[in-house]
């Protein structure tokens, strides 16, 4: 292998200017530009939206053949489970195979709670001990009162120059947004 040979770069091209709009004319046709590709965007997401609803449907379809072809089967092992002695726990009982495990949970209770009424009646009650109680600054009043510095990310309340702690000032950058007619 020579070593003396070394790879061969391209010569540096022009510096490309970068784009600039410098008149009403320009900018109109940026503007419409920039609307083609977001009516072609919009486009291609209807046109996707309706192939994934196809999908759904071909999913709903499959799902359907799996139970139609599989549910008598699942249907007679579990009354061959019942004639069968399964070991039983306080939850389930089970059923060992060599292909694999029968299982059917037992029927039990489960809770369904509106907790905004379940505090009230544990309140009214006398159980506060198991009432979690949520403590949260009320954000839209406090921040009407702040003034910030972005330099030092510093928060104080305007009126009196009391220092706000758990509040940094952090510079919010300007954003640039086009409105279609």
């Amino acid at each position: 292998m020579d070593n003396t040979q070394f790879p061969q770069y391209p010569e540096p091209e022009e510096e490309k200017q970068p784009f600039v709009i410098l008149d009403d004319d320009l900018a109109e046709w940026a503007l419409k530009r920039i609307k083609e590709a977001e009516d072609e965007h919009t486009r291609l997401i209807a046109l996707a939206d309706k192939e994934q609803e196809k999908l759904d449907e071909r999913r709903k379809y499959f799902d359907y053949q799996l139970e139609r072809d599989t549910g008598f089967l699942k249907a007679a092992l579990a009354d061959y489970m019942r004639r069968v002695p399964c070991k039983s726990t306080k939850t389930q009982d089970s059923y060992q195979l060599l292909s694999g495990k029968l299982v059917r949970r037992k029927a039990g209770v489960e809770y369904e709670a509106n907790a905004e009424a379940l505090a009230k009646w544990l309140n009214e009650n006398g159980r506060e001990d198991l009432v979690k109680v949520t403590v949260a600054p009320r954000w839209g009043d406090l921040k009407k009162l702040l003034t910030g510095d972005t330099e030092s990310g510093a928060v104080t309340i305007a009126s009196t120059g009391e220092v706000v702690e758990g509040v940094k000032a952090v510079e919010n950058p300007e954003k640039f947004s086009i409105k279609f007619n």
